[in-house]
């Protein structure tokens, strides 16, 4: 059940900087303010120049405030799915308490006994998801708080990631002069936002199909299965245009959304489009027919590399099919062609928060909803995670990029049905102006920056 008050998420992406702040009231979500600004430092989802990449998000923070119109003290930034390493852990304490009735202070303890694994030096325990608690063999159960007992377990997943990449994301954050509330897997909040209950329970594959790179993340049984990354993206198909016409990114990128078809088959032969091309005085007609042809070559060849590993995992199979989101999404005929190319039913997920119903903005709505829907156990198990002095590190094979995560449910004897209490109303370091922000000036907007108005 979702929590009151004002939340922040932080989506750092190869082409854009994007940031939402938005208020839960009775579990709905109303966004408040949002910005999209280019992205500068930034490589394939991975923050290469710390000082460039500080400034964007510090303008992405101005514009978020002054649309907000509060003061962004705190964030939430998302962690893209090649950094991830996921295995299930457990822990276990004896009630200490003499009532012998389960309080805040145990679930910290039992999470903090799950953090005892031995972990190399290049990784960091980025959050830790309690599965179910266990108060004297009794199963299932979601929070044991007010519960007598006097053993309690704890079974859940955690989450590892490279101890640099994370120093430089929370630097380059700080440098901005905003604080790091919590780091948030991408994947795994953009799998529980944007499929419905249905396709979480039975099986579904959100492909993300961003300006750098391209995510793919499967849910089954309410549990991330599988999540990988491919770099290349949105501006891999900029470059392809820009490299065959020999024109600019800039003229590129407005060819690909204003004349763009993905499906060679609904692009006209007749129809031109005049391109300013390097080396010569005249504009170069260029037919939709062409550029489709261009345009379809890079994604095809980026949905044929997801196929091949969803069809290893077997995860095609899964009943929910596959949900498109990402501004490489928004480009016609791409669900046709991902229709085609997986066999499978392909749906485009369009967020339905007033002033952004764009594909691109679906990964940092999930940020916002996933921290916004977090129940009092999991802030207390992230709270035991982020206070613990020494960092929890274990060793990893990273030589694939792919995360496979172990089905939990199998070694279950008993659901977890319990109910998740209602929050107390959080304070995530967002207030209100005591005096009216100066206005920015010239902010970039982008190709929809029109959108905010």
């Amino acid at each position: 059940m979702a929590r009151n008050g004002f939340f922040t998420g932080l989506d750092i992406g190869t082409s854009s900087i994007k940031i939402l702040v938005a208020e839960f009231i009775s579990g709905e979500m109303n966004v408040i303010g949002v910005s999209n600004v280019p992205s500068t430092g930034v490589k394939d989802g991975i923050i290469i120049d710390i000082e460039a990449a500080s400034v964007a998000i510090k303008a992405a923070v101005e514009q978020a405030e002054e649309k907000a119109g509060m003061t962004i003290e705190k964030i939430n930034v998302g962690l893209p799915a090649n950094l991830l390493q996921i295995e299930p852990t457990q822990g276990m304490i004896p009630v200490p308490s003499e009532s012998k009735e389960i309080k805040d202070e145990d679930v910290d303890s039992v999470v903090k006994s799950a953090l005892t694994k031995s972990i190399t030096p290049e990784r960091e325990v980025i959050s830790l998801v309690p599965e179910e608690f266990i108060v004297d063999g009794f199963q299932g159960i979601r929070d044991p708080r007010g519960m007598m007992g006097i053993r309690l377990e704890m079974r859940g997943l955690i989450y590892t990631g490279p101890s640099t990449i994370l120093h430089n994301l929370r630097k380059t954050v700080e440098r901005a002069g905003i604080k790091v509330e919590n780091v948030i897997i991408s994947p795994l909040a953009m799998a529980k936002s944007v499929l419905n209950e249905g396709e979480r329970e039975f099986g579904a594959t959100v492909i993300d199909m961003g300006g750098g790179q391209t995510t793919v993340a499967s849910m089954k049984s309410q549990e991330l299965q599988y999540t990988n990354i491919y770099t290349e993206g949105g501006d891999y198909i900029t470059k392809d245009i820009s490299k065959v016409l020999k024109t600019s990114m800039s003229i590129a990128e407005a060819l690909k959304f204003n004349f763009g078809q993905a499906d060679i088959n609904e692009a006209s032969e007749t129809e031109t489009v005049k391109v300013d091309v390097v080396g010569s005085d005249e504009p170069v007609e260029v037919t939709e027919r062409y550029l489709s042809e261009i345009i379809s070559a890079r994604i095809r060849h980026i949905l044929d590399r997801v196929k091949q590993d969803l069809e290893r995992g077997r995860l095609l199979e899964l009943p929910g099919g596959i949900v498109l989101i990402g501004g490489g999404a928004i480009i016609p005929g791409v669900v046709e062609v991902a229709q085609e190319i997986f066999a499978t039913n392909v749906k485009l997920h369009v967020p339905n928060q007033v002033g952004i119903r764009n594909p691109m903005f679906a990964n940092v709505i999930s940020l916002v909803e996933y921290v916004g829907r977090m129940s009092e156990v999991d802030v207390l198990a992230q709270s035991a995670v982020s206070g613990e002095e020494f960092l929890r590190r274990k060793p990893v094979d990273f030589s694939g990029q792919e995360s496979y995560i172990p089905n939990y449910n199998e070694a279950r004897t008993a659901p977890a049905n319990s109910n998740v209490q209602q929050s107390a109303p959080v304070d995530y370091g967002v207030h209100e102006h005591s005096e009216p922000k100066q206005k920015l000036g010239d902010r970039v907007r982008g190709i929809f920056g029109s959108m905010f108005d």
